[in-house]
């Protein structure tokens, strides 16, 4: 058969193959904003890797995916998202991305990859940009890093901002805590979102703000608020997946609400693993094992015989 018959031959189940990956589309920035226009409220989880991508991915549910620098802390152990290296949360994204097919993905632009110069800021995006899968870039800042945003936008990058309290900054602001509760305070916040609003980010994200601040700024603004400790009012929610299936055995934040105890139930089955191999009853052979014809296993030893 000559190769170009082979390649006839497999044009069916490629086309086929091709054909059922198609069946799934990934969410885009329209369909966000489709929702957003019908008052839908939007639910959005962070992950950090391959299991947590596939698991937020598989909720029917679910509208975004935050590819969120926080994995720093509740995956990679380390004290606060300052300390990630930008190649570290690169690798994390691609990891993530391998078990996302359908949601719609925002990815963080981590400290040190963009505050330099508008020239870093393009080049860390683009590379995450292409990656693919990736639906807007999040930064954290807004008068202060005004250029760089605009510049995303100009090329085509679609960003969402990120104000209230700004983890990056969290030393500039004695720690991690709520912005804007005095009356200066909540205007300049509400200034900076109309700022980031007026060069063309798609969404902003809100954190730890009061919530009659964050109900007012979504009610002004004509793009949706994503809100993080800072109430109802936002168009939508976003917690971290680790807090919220309860990965980890630490204290976690007064806005967060924990689903179930994964970590309590992880140790208890680990635990119960352990039993079962102390006590003998895991593997069991008939269930765990696999079987050798009797004939084989002893031609098996007939070999080994003639060979000593």
């Amino acid at each position: 058969m000559s190769s170009f018959s082979v390649f006839r031959s497999l044009v069916p189940r490629l086309g086929a193959r091709y054909s059922s990956h198609a069946t799934v589309r990934q969410k885009t920035l329209t369909d966000i904003k489709k929702l957003y226009k019908a008052k839908e409220p939007l639910a959005v989880i962070t992950a950090h890797d391959y299991i947590t991508g596939r698991i937020a991915d598989s909720s029917e549910k679910l509208d975004i995916i935050l590819i969120g620098d926080s994995l720093a802390m509740v995956s990679k152990g380390y004290a606060s998202t300052l300390e990630i290296p930008f190649d570290d949360y690169y690798y994390a994204c691609k990891s993530v991305l391998r078990g996302v097919n359908q949601k719609f993905v925002i990815a963080d632009l981590p400290f040190g990859s963009f505050e330099a110069s508008v020239s870093q800021c393009v080049e860390s995006a683009v590379k995450l940009m292409k990656l693919g899968k990736i639906g807007s870039l999040k930064v954290e800042g807004g008068f202060e890093h005004g250029e760089q945003i605009k510049r995303l936008i100009e090329i085509g990058i679609p960003v969402t901002g990120h104000i209230g309290l700004k983890p990056q900054q969290f030393n500039a602001v004695g720690g991690y805590r709520v912005q804007g509760r005095k009356a200066q305070d909540a205007a300049n916040i509400i200034k900076e979102a109309e700022y980031l609003r007026d060069i063309g980010c798609s969404m902003l994200l809100l954190e730890c703000i009061p919530h009659k601040v964050a109900q007012y700024l979504t009610e002004k603004l004509d793009i949706p608020t994503i809100g993080i400790g800072s109430g109802p009012g936002t168009s939508a929610q976003v917690l971290v997946q680790a807090d919220l299936l309860g990965m980890l055995d630490s204290p976690t934040a007064k806005f967060v609400q924990k689903y179930m105890n994964f970590h309590s139930e992880a140790v208890n089955a680990i635990d119960h693993y352990v039993g079962d191999v102390k006590s003998g009853t895991f593997p069991n052979i008939e269930t765990h094992s696999y079987p050798i014809k009797e004939e084989e296993f002893e031609a098996m030893e007939k070999i080994l015989q003639q060979d000593h």
